[in-house]
């Protein structure tokens, strides 16, 4: 299945969804901050991170010419790579359940954006046998 993979439009819809998801976070931390939200900055990059999934996800599977959900599914896998080993770079010690639940987050999102991209381009639409 990998040898199947248009691994450029996995890679844009990767970087598309950091570029996307720091945009949200900035775009929403003063927002968070007027509000007197409290943790405002560490939620908005929760919110523009889940953002994030989805547009990579949504970009590969709508550049993808076929298996709209698996081009998403690992677009929104690298994400979670990319995030993980900035974090890890910047010394966060976060915990193994919660990467756990990141890359099942990344994966989950970008798939199912990458289903909704593969229904309204039809060409990238799973390939079906028989």
């Amino acid at each position: 299945m990998l040898a199947a993979v248009r691994w450029g439009a996995v890679a844009l819809g990767a970087a598309a969804g950091a570029l996307a998801a720091t945009v949200a976070s900035l775009a929403l931390w003063p927002v968070l901050e007027l509000a007197n939200v409290e943790g405002a900055p560490l939620a908005a990059l929760t919110a523009g991170v889940l953002f994030g999934f989805a547009v990579a996800g949504y970009l590969a599977g709508r550049l993808a010419p076929f298996l709209a959900r698996f081009h998403g599914a690992l677009a929104g896998f690298g994400l979670v790579v990319l995030v993980v080993v900035t974090t890890r770079l910047g010394g966060s010690p976060a915990p193994t359940g919660q990467v756990v639940l990141l890359t099942v987050l990344g994966t989950v999102l970008g798939g199912v954006a990458g289903t909704v991209a593969g229904r309204r381009h039809p060409k990238a639409g799973n390939i079906r046998s028989g």
